[in-house]
């Protein structure tokens, strides 16, 4: 039987559904990229729209673990559930691969520039850094549970 977690200060809820709100944000973000027709396309400027069909398929894939593991940190997070850190951990990871392969492949910051290039995706790592941090934080201050709670009123005798 595990003992329940320490109970967290407000702020911690605050930080947590701003986690869940940046990361359903990042999946309207990930589903408008994917519903881009030839209109929204046409919008992009020219190195834009270089970059955007020289994406292999398997980076799109990449940025959807990014996205939707971090939606799962974030849920669980607000459910204080420990394996936070873990989805927090593989969305970071993603996100390294993700820019990683857009910068040093793709040559994203000599077609677009530093300035266009490297400011969101740098803002994306640091919140993605931050919530990883805010994971193991929680977990380490006993806000966040390994698994389910027993109810020591309903707890059966070992077998």
């Amino acid at each position: 039987m595990q003992t329940a977690p320490n109970k967290p200060p407000k702020w911690y809820w605050i930080v947590s559904s701003l986690a869940l709100v940046w990361m359903l944000m990042g999946v309207m973000a990930w589903t408008a990229d994917l519903m881009a027709d030839e209109a929204s396309l046409a919008q992009l400027s020219e190195a834009q729209r270089q970059l955007y069909a020289s994406r292999p398929q398997w980076l799109f894939a990449v940025y959807a673990i990014a996205i939707f593991s971090g939606l799962a940190g974030a849920i669980a997070l607000l459910l204080r559930r420990a394996w936070a850190r873990v989805a927090f951990a593989i969305s970071l990871a993603a996100v390294i691969v993700q820019f990683g392969y857009t910068f040093l492949v793709l040559n994203a910051i000599e077609l677009l520039g530093a300035g266009e290039a490297l400011t969101f995706p740098l803002v994306i790592f640091a919140i993605g850094l931050a919530l990883l941090w805010f994971s193991v934080y929680a977990k380490n201050s006993g806000w966040l549970e390994a698994g389910r709670v027993d109810n020591p009123s309903s707890a059966s005798a070992p077998v």
